[in-house]
């Protein structure tokens, strides 16, 4: 698979599921769904810059996107996508019509709280194991909140139904209250390990026949779950060799103010060469582009306060 530039494509904000660790708000969820071209004007334009993509869709939920297969039967003629999607929708149209040697990997994000209350796990099962059987390199992955990682194993048991073993995604952000991944504890992260070990062996066989690994590289989530490293100051090929895509066409290096012109309307012009990291945005990205400047390594303040705690408790006081 050779590709001159990937994109983080945020093809819409909208989504049809509302989990409680989301980026991103409910309203923003909500928001009524906006297209800014046809699926063959997004060709065409991918096509005018005369770079071969590799196009990350995601959002909110690429597959609610209209004419989603449509758009990317047009975008895997000349160009590369992965995707990001909870496979709520209906995928028979897509595995028929779409090229499994086009698409990087598929990360299908199993929300099990969310789905309960939808009662939609048949939805998923049927869609996952409808793209397997089709070639496409299909990974499974449930984003590990404390009450979710609490429940992985009941979740990793309706997986086993349909012959997958879910990959733990380490949480980011605000929730609850609390910042994670920093917030996790450390039964927390013994149960991540646990399970990332298990999803690292079960696809093994699939990464060693890949490509390359998945930009979105879940299987090395062990490593943040005391935080993220930094990379601010190293060199990073954002802008050149990565850039991230808004709906509206418009590009931008990652997370940053720096803009690089506008896909759709002919105007982008991507960096001449790596420049030093002005941002932080999304980790995986980072750890494919740059080089850390800080390696995050285990902290063993939490484990040092939780002992200490735990001996006040036994004596009452501490010696």
């Amino acid at each position: 698979m050779q590709y001159d530039i990937e994109a983080d494509w945020h093809l819409l904000y909208s989504c049809n599921y509302r989990c409680g660790y989301c980026f991103f708000s409910s309203d923003v969820l909500g928001q009524k769904l906006q297209t800014y071209a046809s699926p063959q004007q997004w060709q065409s334009a991918f096509d005018a810059t005369g770079y071969t993509w590799l196009l990350h869709l995601t959002g909110g939920e690429p597959s609610i996107y209209p004419s989603f297969t449509d758009l990317c039967e047009a975008l895997t003629k000349r160009h590369f996508i992965s995707l990001n999607s909870n496979l709520s929708r209906p995928f028979q149209s897509f595995a028929e019509r779409i090229d499994p040697a086009r698409v990087s990997f598929i990360n299908a994000g199993f929300h099990l709280e969310e789905r309960e209350r939808r009662s939609d796990n048949a939805a998923f099962f049927r869609n996952v194991e409808l793209l397997r059987s089709r070639g496409f390199p299909v990974l499974v992955s449930i984003v590990a909140s404390p009450s979710t990682l609490e429940r992985f194993q009941e979740a990793s048991d309706l997986l086993a139904q349909i012959g997958i073993v879910p990959i733990p995604k380490v949480m980011r952000g605000s929730y609850n209250g609390q910042v994670f991944p920093e917030a996790y504890t450390e039964p927390d992260r013994e149960r991540f390990r646990r399970f990332a070990a298990l999803a690292r062996d079960f696809y093994e066989p699939l990464l060693a026949n890949a490509a390359e690994r998945p930009s979105i590289d879940m299987f090395r989530d062990d490593d943040l779950l005391y935080g993220e490293p930094s990379f601010a100051g190293q060199s990073c090929e954002a802008g050149r060799r990565f850039v991230k895509l808004e709906p509206t066409g418009e590009v931008i290096r990652c997370g940053g103010p720096t803009v690089y012109g506008n896909v759709l309307v002919g105007t982008f012009k991507r960096a001449r060469g790596p420049k030093p990291c002005n941002t932080q945005a999304c980790v995986y990205f980072c750890q494919k582009y740059a080089k850390p400047s800080a390696p995050r390594t285990r902290s063993f303040v939490p484990e040092l306060l939780t002992r200490f705690s735990d001996f006040i408790g036994a004596t009452g006081k501490p010696n």
